[in-house]
């Protein structure tokens, strides 16, 4: 029996924390959200590579697995960032439809603040797609609107007919003013922990100075005791917060 041989120096990225093209590509192949289309694969890379371009990301490794084809991005570190790193997979669904799967990774493993990416690959690339190849198919999280109504109903297709949507639930739908599909959701972690350091700052600030004695030579001591007290509860506290906020993005489909 021989055991493959690996590097030391090929471990090290991953010792450091630190993502890479292989571990990308070692992802267990559902990994990441989930989108079906009507549309030939080789239509489906192309727009997938227009979309990674989109969101500032280089493509650094195509392949095939198996009957699945592969793409890596890659977004090089910069001042405000930590890098950033997408794995698009197509492959044939059932119903002849193709099955993406998008995954996204910080360039740093330890990035507790990493917002994913992947819906909006998912919406760049259902931007330069038609109407016929974005469904909605059955199992899609959609936002219809029927004609004349004021608020637009939100569930799972269950069934899908000639005339009308069947959501899950016994919602149907037949005639639309507007229609779009899901393509997942982030969380506000990030933007959350900065807000909570910014204002928790600023109310230990307030406290440190209203309970300090303007006489006391230590004083200044204390007011920066309390900005420091403050942005380290305020931080822990905003990005618990802003992890359980999620933003959930939508494409619409065109209605012919």
């Amino acid at each position: 029996m021989h055991l493959p041989q690996l590097s030391f120096l090929s471990l090290l990225p991953a010792l450091a924390g630190c993502a890479t093209v292989a571990m990308m590509k070692g992802l267990p192949p559902d990994a990441g959200g989930l989108a079906r289309y009507s549309a030939p694969p080789d239509t489906l890379v192309a727009v997938a590579e227009i979309a990674i371009r989109q969101q500032h990301l280089v493509v650094v490794d195509t392949s095939r697995d198996d009957a699945a084809r592969v793409m890596i991005g890659r977004r090089t570190p910069g001042l405000f960032s930590k890098g950033e790193y997408v794995r698009v997979r197509i492959v044939p669904d059932s119903a002849g439809l193709m099955a993406v799967r998008i995954v996204s990774q910080s360039g740093d493993l330890l990035d507790w603040f990493h917002r994913d990416l992947a819906p909006r690959v998912f919406q760049a690339m259902d931007a330069h797609l038609s109407a016929a190849a974005l469904g909605p198919w059955l199992g899609t999280r959609v936002r219809a609107t029927p004609r004349g109504a004021s608020a637009p109903l939100i569930g799972t297709v269950a069934r899908v007919t000639p005339d009308s949507l069947v959501l899950e639930g016994g919602s149907r739908v037949s005639v639309l003013d507007s229609i779009a599909v899901s393509r997942g959701s982030y969380r506000h972690t990030r933007a959350g922990a900065l807000i909570g350091l910014l204002l928790g700052g600023f109310v230990g600030g307030l406290i440190g100075s209203a309970s300090s004695d303007p006489r006391d030579p230590w004083a200044s001591l204390n007011i920066l005791a309390g900005i420091s007290v403050g942005i380290g509860a305020g931080a822990v506290v905003g990005g618990a917060l802003g992890a359980g906020a999620r933003t959930e993005i939508w494409s619409p489909v065109p209605i012919h």
